[in-house]
C-alpha cells in the first residue's frame, strides 16, 4: 500500500521596512527589517515517506537535489540529531524565485518543522533549531514562527510584534525580473555615500505615531526599503510597476527584499482587484490579500 503524502504549506513573506545598517567585517550586512507573512502566496510540499534518502521533484526547475535548500535542511537536521527519515518531496512552486519573498527559505523552514515534529524524531529545542535554520539562510528562522517580526543582525535576531493592517487590501505585484541579491548589496555599499533615498520618502499607512514602533503594542506601518535606491534605477520594470500602483489608488507601495516584487496597500478592495487584473493583462503577476 502506497504511503499517503503529508501536505506542508510554505507561505511567502514581505519586507514592509528594510534598513541596511552597515556591512560587517565578515562580508554580511546588518539589517533592521520588518518581516510580515503573506499567506495568499505559498509553495506546497507533498512529503511521502520511503525507505531511505531524500529525493525532490519540481516541475518548475531542475536543480540537483543536493543543491536544493529543502535537501540541505533535511541533511543538516540529520547531522544534528541522527534522525534521517527516507523522504520524497513533490514541490509545487507558487512563490517566484529572485523576488524578495523568501520562497526557498520558507520551504526549508517547513521541512525543519516537519522533521522536528515527527513522532520518531528526538526533536530539537527552539534555540538549537533556530541556529540550525540560520545556518541555511538569514530569513529561515522567521519562517519557523508565525506572525510578523522585527529582524536584526543578518535577519536571524527576531522580535515578534503585532502589525495593524486591518481594513487594508494588500496587492503583491511580481514583475518577471530577477534581481541578484549579492549584486544589490554590492551596489548599495558602492553608492551608500550618495544617500539619495531618505526615510521621509517612505509611506506611513496609519495616522497614529507611536514613540516606539518596535514595542509589543501594534506597530505603525512605515514602508521603506534601502535597496530601492540601487534597484529601481537599474530595473525599469520594477520602478514602473511601483509608480503604476501609486498612481492608481495605492496608499503606499514598497519593494520587498532586494526585489523584484512590490507590496502595495489599498483602502478600497475593489480598486485593488481592478489594478491586479490590469497588471495581469500587462503580464505582471499579482496576488491579493485582505487583512
Amino acid at each position: 500500500m502506497k504511503n499517503s503524502a503529508t501536505i506542508l504549506t510554505a507561505p511567502a513573506k514581505v519586507n514592509l521596512y528594510l534598513k541596511i545598517v552597515k556591512k560587517r567585517d565578515d562580508g554580511y550586512h546588518e539589517l533592521d527589517t520588518l518581516f510580515h507573512p503573506f499567506p495568499a502566496l505559498a509553495d506546497t510540499l507533498e512529503v511521502t515517506e520511503k525507505t531511505d534518502g531524500c529525493t525532490i521533484h519540481c516541475t518548475d526547475f531542475n536543480l540537483p537535489v543536493e543543491e536544493n535548500i529543502i535537501y540541505k535542511a533535511w541533511d543538516k537536521y540529520a547531522q544534528a540529531t541522527g534522525f534521517r527519515p527516507g523522504l520524497h518531496i513533490e514541490l509545487i512552486k507558487k512563490t517566484p524565485t529572485g523576488a524578495g519573498l523568501g520562497g526557498g527559505s520558507s520551504d526549508a523552514a517547513s521541512m525543519l518543522r516537519y522533521l522536528n515534529s515527527h513522532p520518531d524524531s528526538p526533536g530539537m529545542e527552539h534555540g538549537r533549531l533556530n541556529a540550525l535554520a540560520a545556518g541555511l539562510g538569514a530569513d529561515v528562522p522567521f519562517f519557523l514562527q508565525s506572525g510578523p517580526a522585527w529582524a536584526k543582525g543578518i535577519g536571524e535576531i527576531l522580535t515578534p510584534c503585532e502589525v495593524d493592517l486591518s481594513g487594508l487590501t494588500a496587492l503583491l505585484a511580481c514583475p518577471d525580473v530577477h534581481v541578484n541579491t549579492a549584486w544589490a548589496y554590492k551596489e548599495w555599499s558602492r553608492q551608500k555615500g550618495s544617500n539619495f533615498l531618505q526615510e521621509n520618502d517612505s509611506f506611513c499607512l496609519t495616522t497614529s505615531a507611536s514613540g516606539n514602533n518596535k514595542s509589543a503594542s501594534k506597530t505603525r506601518v512605515t514602508l521603506f526599503n534601502d535597496f530601492e535606491q540601487v534597484v529601481l534605477p537599474e530595473f525599469s520594470q520594477i520602478r514602473k510597476t511601483k509608480e503604476y500602483l501609486l498612481e492608481n489608488g495605492a496608499c503606499g507601495a514598497v519593494m520587498s527584499g532586494s526585489g523584484a516584487s512590490v507590496i502595495s496597500f489599498f483602502r478600497d478592495k475593489s480598486t485593488a482587484e481592478k489594478i491586479a487584473n490590469d497588471l495581469k493583462s500587462s503580464k505582471v503577476d499579482s496576488v491579493i490579500h485582505t487583512f
